[in-house]
């Protein structure tokens, strides 16, 4: 069996080759993502890895290229899989799989250290570092306050735990029950009370029909002048015009960024919602690396590889999404 691999950063290639080493299958790497470009490398493979821009919502010749070059599957190398369309890959006969769990911790102690870099101000001293004095701002305790987490998974309830051992009030709204976390103190709360009630707000959901642009301007209206926002899901659950018209009226004491819409263009000269949410010294922004840790790229690579070659030995895999 051979599997080309898509997107390899130098971080991931060890745990790349101790795979393919371990199960005897060769694994081909590259750096660049696929596109229209090089997509037809993939006719010389058993299976493919990658993680899908943009141009998968859209372009239904990519679908039909990798099924005409053997492809039965598509192994996509993180949790969301927003940009898959379902359509042409089920049309397709294309399996896809993802990676629903690898270390949470990496999410979860960043969105953590978000909070607490909020609530000492860290954006302001970060972006007015020689003419902020020492003593120019106050921060605020975990104990003092309330925060909200919206979406309870595993990462979410994480979250929740942590900060509520850490002494705050926490409050969570999920499409399920969780009494291992009501048993914890931990209250369970509909969308509208998140909003209103909550100081700090930490978004935990994947993006999806529902959830994209669910923090439209009504619902960020809902939340309190000074609230704080933390987003380490996806760039599009929060309408970014309507969080920069928010901000621009003095709305919220702070903004903690991991993703951010448009963020295949994430470079300051090409994402105009970078360039603008940065004018506000209260923002903070940072390129998507909330998962970015030793342990969590390699449980990402490995899983990956493990859904690429179950399909095809198989035809089943344990983390299917479409089969």
């Amino acid at each position: 069996m051979k599997i080309l691999f898509y997107n390899v950063a130098d971080i991931e290639k060890s745990f790349i080759n101790d795979w393919a080493k371990n199960n005897n299958i060769t694994v081909k790497t590259l750096s660049v993502a696929i596109d229209s470009n090089n997509i037809e490398l993939t006719r010389d493979y058993d299976a493919v890895v990658f993680y899908p821009g943009e141009a998968f919502l859209t372009d239904e010749k990519l679908y039909a290229q990798l099924a005409q070059n053997g492809m039965r599957q598509i192994s996509v190398k993180s949790t969301g899989y927003d940009n898959i369309n379902f359509t042409f890959a089920e049309k397709y006969q294309l399996s896809i799989t993802n990676v629903p769990n690898y270390s949470p911790e990496s999410v979860a102690h960043f969105t953590v250290m978000s909070i607490i870099m909020l609530l000492r101000h860290m954006p302001i001293y970060l972006h007015k570092q020689a003419t902020t004095h020492r003593k120019d701002f106050i921060g605020q305790e975990l104990t003092d306050l309330t925060i909200g987490i919206y979406g309870a998974g595993r990462l979410g309830s994480l979250v929740a735990k942590t900060l509520k051992y850490m002494g705050a009030r926490v409050l969570i709204n999920s499409r399920t029950s969780k009494p291992e976390l009501e048993q914890l103190g931990i209250e369970s709360v509909d969308f509208k009370t998140l909003l209103t009630v909550s100081d700090v707000i930490s978004i935990h959901v994947p993006l999806n029909e529902q959830t994209h642009h669910l923090f439209d301007f009504d619902n960020l209206d809902l939340m309190k002048q000074e609230a704080m926002l933390v987003n380490t899901a996806r760039g599009s659950i929060i309408d970014t015009k309507a969080l920069i018209k928010h901000l621009q009226q003095g709305k919220f004491k702070g903004v903690a960024l991991d993703a951010l819409e448009d963020e295949e263009f994430f470079e300051v000269t090409d994402n105009p919602y970078y360039q603008a949410l940065m004018a506000f010294d209260n923002v903070l922004v940072t390129p998507h690396i909330a998962y970015f840790t030793q342990a969590a790229v390699r449980d990402i690579a490995i899983t990956a590889l493990d859904n690429a070659r179950d399909i095809v030995t198989n035809g089943e895999s344990e983390n299917i999404v479409l089969n």
